[in-house]
């Protein structure tokens, strides 16, 4: 009996350890304001359903994820579009700390559109 129960410890100790998952936290800045943090910007996982937004102060973060590679992206109205590729480590925590910067719009791109809905 004690065999038995000393190996389904050891099972169940084997299958927990080997399933530690890893977390992204980031923090997001205004990168056109002294670096102010950007409230609600949009932060989510590349080819994937998992998404977020910061808060208050700007910061993110994504739990319980698988260890590996991933792209972030982070979007937020007026402003460049960024992809941040992250490596995460088993059981690790990952800290990003990103910029954005405004759009650049063209008037004669924005004349072209109007233009073109008329």
């Amino acid at each position: 009996m004690k065999t038995i129960f000393f190996v389904f410890t050891l099972i169940i100790s084997s299958l927990t350890f080997g399933q530690e998952t890893s977390s992204i936290q980031g923090n997001i800045l205004d990168g056109e304001l002294f670096n102010e943090p950007l409230l609600m910007a949009n932060v989510s996982i590349e080819n994937t359903s998992i998404s977020t937004h910061t808060n208050f102060r700007g910061n993110f973060e994504f739990d319980d994820l698988t260890p590996g590679s991933y792209n972030i992206v982070v979007q937020f109205l007026g402003y460049e579009t960024i992809e941040l590729p992250v490596t995460v480590a088993p059981g690790e925590t990952t800290n990003i700390q990103a910029s954005l910067k405004a759009k650049t719009l063209n008037i004669t791109d924005l004349m072209a559109v109007k233009t073109a809905s008329k």
